[in-house]
């Protein structure tokens, strides 16, 4: 458990970035309730459009983070990576809903804030199961 992190940390930081990516997977059944709540009045989306969606979305971003740390081994700045990491993620859940649901602008904004703010949630909930696996694996 937890004395044994600090024993060790490197070793359960090693174990946390394989489970990370070992589970990686789960990202898709933890976000589908949320995509669903944002459709919950329209009938004609399912939880299969969401899942789709939500798998889309999450190899999107693992491109962009790939993309980002091939930037930052060339060279580029450190605040053009910061700014891309910061502005990109938002502007594609924005098309990429608008696209998918064909949605107005103004429902895709909505739902754009809503869904960053539930993949935040996601991603602590994610973590916070890493951790819960970690200490007691």
């Amino acid at each position: 458990g937890i004395a044994k992190a600090n024993g060790n940390p490197g070793l359960m930081f090693y174990k946390l970035q394989t489970s990370a990516y070992k589970y990686s997977w789960g990202l898709i059944p933890l976000s589908v309730p949320f995509m669903a709540l944002l459709f919950l009045w329209r009938r004609q989306h399912h939880l299969y459009d969401h899942a789709i969606f939500v798998t889309y979305s999450l190899a999107f971003m693992m491109l962009l983070t790939i993309v980002l740390i091939i930037a930052g081994v060339i060279g580029v700045a450190e605040g053009w990576i910061v700014m891309a990491a910061m502005c990109v993620p938002p502007v594609h859940m924005f098309t990429q809903l608008r696209g998918a649901y064909q949605l107005r602008k103004w429902s895709a904004a909505w739902r754009t804030v809503a869904l960053l703010t539930f993949a935040f949630t996601v991603l602590l909930a994610f973590i916070v199961l890493l951790l819960l696996h970690g200490l007691t694996d």
